[in-house]
């Protein structure tokens, strides 16, 4: 569309969404959806009572515009009111505050009904820069209505919120509401106190309070919650993991000092997930696509009270590198973040964090599936859709490393047999293709290291895992994937594996390493990874505590995952049952190895121990102890 063509106007724009709303939806999502469906039915008839109109809303947020300014004012405060005397009820069962931001400015009409632009960009900025109950406007608002109602307002003076700066008031509707903010001028003396720009994010850190707290938790380690779709599509659920893992990609390449942990399920109570993992921040956030548009909003939650440090609102047309630009806006704006508190130095910021990118939705939708692809039946249809990938855009690396991995597990993982060993030569190329287009990739590296460790190539795989152990930082699952390599790699027999007490020894070339791959790689895989949300280094303690003769230990580390449904954990959990004199126990977990292999022979174990490397120091005690238990 040209410019002439573009529908734009002059609007009056009110925002508002609820204060710590994906707190309350931890905490109990029945009642938080029910208390926002009441508060949905308070905020429509006043809108329309001051001939406003909305024109978007996502999940806890609405956007509406108003034929004047002193219309959207006074919508605002009844609204408010309403809202304060709903709260102040006994039978109010979810007490929801809100925040609301109103701003005037140009806005570009898109479809029937949704306005988007600087307009309602600045009005979202405002909601946030509003205090809880409370109203921001901007001044432009406040030379409208000053005279014209009979409110008090409360001069901000020049606030600046993320690329955005504007003169602020606020509507006090009660005396405490006073405050006094850091003005856009003062923050220039920070900003030679810290380095750059950074500084302009202290203004949600002053609101938090951050810098008067006593840090107890980890300030170097950020928990990456999936984030949640709003609608129940598959394809919009698998958009929103995805853009929450490649988060969590991006921030452990942004800074060396950063220990990140990404979860994969959705967990039940955030305080719990902090406390776990020593977690100090917490980044959550949900999605909702309409039409070609993404909204998506992101929390950075402070993990010692569960509080937002600040949230933020993008709107962005549905495009691959759309996405991809929004996470590194979002790896920006967090960084700052921490560069404030004190969590990060700015000299360890790597300034490159953008990574390659692909205009097409498809192929970023097919990694996504494929990170998911976690089983026999979905790994061929992942495999499948990345091989359209690499012919749609050759020049995406993540697609060539997806497709060399998944053709790896494919071998490795959902195979007893050689019938897919021809794959892995194929992952070779497309794993050497994806690094060439992207050298620093630390899963690529990692993945290129498992292909070697199953093509046998040790002498390559050793030299690799140097390089995949420089990029890994402090992420428990490619150190476990690393561990593993190293551990089990090379000529690996009984003069090789030492116990997790003996004394650090000297290793010969093209000798497995498995004191460093187990008790210093797996080790440190394991104390990363305090929720055991990773796995990757629970099941690599618990092959070397089999190999090291010290299975008493694999209880410890297997029992928490609770993987019934996995041949391994029920394998490993079965042998070390025994060794403890659980004979019901162990027997009940190897009658599952049984129904998963569809068969008692041992053959089948064997051959997939000799793939993994153990078939000389770990497979002649495991086909002793399943002997006893019917295996043939």
């Amino acid at each position: 569309m040209s410019t002439q063509d573009t529908d734009r106007k002059i609007a009056v724009i009110f925002a508002t969404d609820v204060v710590g709303y994906s707190k309350h939806m931890e905490k109990d999502e029945d009642a938080t959806l029910a208390s926002l469906n009441e508060c949905n039915k308070i905020i429509e008839p006043i809108i329309k009572k001051q001939k406003g109109r909305i024109f978007n809303t996502g999940g806890d947020s609405v956007f509406a515009e108003f034929p004047s300014a002193v219309a959207a004012i006074n919508m605002a405060v009844e609204f408010q009111k309403k809202i304060k005397e709903r709260n102040a009820k006994d039978t109010t069962q979810v007490k929801l505050e809100y925040r609301i931001g109103i701003n005037m400015g140009d806005v570009v009409k898109q479809g029937d009904k949704n306005l988007m632009g600087d307009g309602v960009n600045i009005a979202a900025r405002l909601e946030a820069l509003a205090q809880p109950g409370g109203i921001t406007i901007a001044k432009n608002v406040y030379d409208l209505v000053a005279k014209k109602t009979k409110y008090e307002f409360n001069d901000l003076g020049e606030q600046k919120v993320k690329e955005n700066t504007f003169h602020a008031y606020d509507l006090l509707l009660d005396p405490s509401q006073k405050r006094k903010l850091k003005t856009q001028s003062s923050k220039a003396k920070l900003i030679g106190l810290v380095g750059g720009a950074i500084a302009a994010v202290f203004i949600g850190l002053f609101f938090t309070g951050i810098f008067e707290t006593e840090k107890k938790l980890d300030t170097s380690k950020i928990v990456v919650l999936p984030f949640k779709s709003l609608s129940d599509t598959k394809k919009e659920k698998l958009l929103a993991l995805g853009i929450s893992q490649d988060l969590g990609s991006k921030l452990t390449k942004s800074s060396k000092s950063l220990n990140i942990l990404n979860l994969k399920k959705i967990p039940k109570d955030l305080s719990e997930v902090s406390k776990k993992t020593n977690a100090s921040y917490l980044v959550d956030g949900n999605i909702m696509q309409i039409d070609n548009m993404l909204r998506v909003k992101v929390d950075l939650i402070d993990g010692k009270n569960i509080s937002n440090i600040w949230s933020e609102t993008y709107d962005r047309d549905l495009t691959g590198k759309n996405i991809f630009a929004l996470q590194d806006e979002i790896i920006k704006k967090i960084i700052n973040e921490l560069v404030g508190a004190g969590a990060v130095l700015s000299k360890d910021i790597n300034k490159k964090i953008a990574s390659t990118s692909t205009s097409d939705i498809s192929i970023y939708e097919c990694i996504n599936f494929a990170r998911g692809a976690v089983t026999p039946s979905l790994n061929p249809k992942a495999i499948e859709c990345l091989e359209k990938s690499i012919k749609k855009d050759p020049n995406y690396a993540d697609a060539w490393v997806w497709l060399a991995d998944r053709k790896r597990a494919q071998h490795s993982s959902f195979s007893m047999t050689n019938e897919f060993k021809y794959m892995l030569e194929e992952a070779s190329k497309e794993i050497d293709r994806g690094l060439i287009l992207d050298p620093e990739h630390a899963f690529g590296y990692s993945t290129k290291l498992q292909i070697e460790f199953y093509k046998n190539n040790w002498q390559e795989m050793f030299n690799v895992a140097e390089k995949a152990y420089s990029l890994a930082g402090e992420r428990p699952h490619l150190l476990g994937k690393i561990g593993y390599s190293l551990a089990y790699g090379g000529q690996c027999e009984k003069e090789d594996i030492y116990k997790s007490t003996d004394e650090l020894k000297s290793v010969k070339n093209n000798r497995c390493q498995f004191q460093r791959g187990c008790w210093e790689i797996g080790k440190k895989a394991y104390s990363l990874d305090t929720g055991n949300y990773a796995t990757w280094d629970n099941y690599l303690l618990a092959q070397c505590y089999q190999t090291s003769e010290e299975r008493d230990k694999v209880i410890d580390v297997l029992e928490p995952l609770q993987h019934k449904n996995f041949v391994w954990w029920n394998l490993h959990l079965g042998l070390a049952y025994d060794h403890v004199k659980k004979f019901e126990i162990a027997k009940n977990h190897f009658e599952f190895v049984k129904k998963f292999l569809k068969e008692n022979h041992l053959s089948k174990i064997k051959f997939a121990l000799k793939k993994q490397n153990q078939h000389i120091n770990t497979y002649p005690y495991i086909e002793t102890i399943l002997k006893k238990y019917e295996f043939e």
